[in-house]
């Protein structure tokens, strides 16, 4: 694609996703952009005092984190279509932070009180104390407007929004549904390391920069996000419990299996059974719903990757 890509910087940051933002870039598809993102406080914790001042009101609508940058619209968007997103490159800031607090995550007790690590990140590489960890960057946050009144960038659901999944990184495509004119797409809250599940509730949290290539599916739009890598077909879903999150992503796998495939839906089921992997990609006690993948080796289902060249 030729020319420099768009760029939008971390100061159009928002803590919700409304069809009613005005768009703080608007492109025509498939365009590439860079977009600047904040960490998950917003640049406010710099040391480790820093985190009782910085602590999110959960109970507010729209509470003090995840920050995400946008809304981007998505020139010829429609309700019906979906946004193809490919991560082309993630660029992380000089630091991170981990916290836990002593009622949240997978234990709790703990602490007394929260508690902040700072990790500089110095060529690729953690520094977690005298621990040396290879940063592994992903994105946690990509979504589209949802209909309605709006949903803090904290939650997540069919139009994305925090899914905080580990398959997030370069060399993915994430397919977003379109829900309203213009799609109105956000991205943020980088890591540079999570583990599957989140335990603490928190992953290397760290603002950066992402290099994404928006493209437009007419039509293409499915009930839930879904993602694309060179060796897995991935199914994403969220609810308050793992087994109805888990119900849902596998569900969203036997549909896709089954357009792809010619499948049934019990032989896509047995598919799934003998050669898929259900993953967690969040599970930490924190006031929002569990989500988790549904992820299928392409070999074992002979898929293809759609709309490469």
């Amino acid at each position: 694609m030729p020319g420099q890509p768009h760029y939008l910087d971390r100061s159009a940051v928002v803590y919700g996703f409304a069809r009613t933002q005005a768009p703080r870039l608007s492109l025509s598809p498939p365009a590439e952009v860079m977009v600047e993102t904040h960490d998950a406080r917003t640049g406010r914790l710099k040391r480790p005092e820093d985190v009782a001042a910085t602590q999110p009101d959960y109970a507010e609508r729209f509470p003090k984190t995840n920050p995400a940058t946008g809304p981007i619209l998505i020139e010829g968007a429609k309700p019906g279509d979906a946004l193809a997103v490919d991560i082309l490159g993630i660029e992380l800031d000089d630091y991170g932070f981990l916290i836990v607090r002593p009622n949240m995550g997978l234990v709790t007790g703990l602490v007394n009180q929260p508690t902040a690590k700072i990790c500089p990140v110095i060529d690729g590489v953690i520094h977690f104390d005298r621990l040396r960890l290879p940063a592994r960057p992903m994105i946690g946050v990509m979504a589209t407007a949802p209909l309605g009144d709006g949903i803090a960038s904290l939650r997540l659901g069919r139009h994305g929004g925090n899914m905080d999944n580990n398959r997030l990184t370069v060399g993915t495509r994430l397919h977003l549904p379109v829900a309203v004119p213009g799609a109105l797409f956000y991205v943020g809250d980088l890591h540079a390391a999570m583990g599957d599940g989140e335990v603490s509730g928190t992953g290397v949290e760290i603002g950066g920069r992402v290099h994404l290539r928006l493209s437009l599916e007419k039509g293409g739009a499915r009930e839930w996000p879904w993602l694309e890598t060179r060796d897995l077909l991935i199914t994403t879903a969220s609810a308050p419990t793992y087994e109805q999150a888990a119900e849902i992503a596998v569900r969203q796998m036997l549909g896709l299996l089954g357009e792809r495939l010619g499948l049934s839906p019990a032989d896509a089921f047995l598919l799934v059974s003998a050669t898929g992997d259900l993953r967690v990609n969040q599970s930490c006690r924190m006031p929002i719903d569990v989500s988790v993948r549904c992820e299928m080796p392409r070999l074992n289902a002979g898929l293809t990757r759609t709309n490469d060249a």
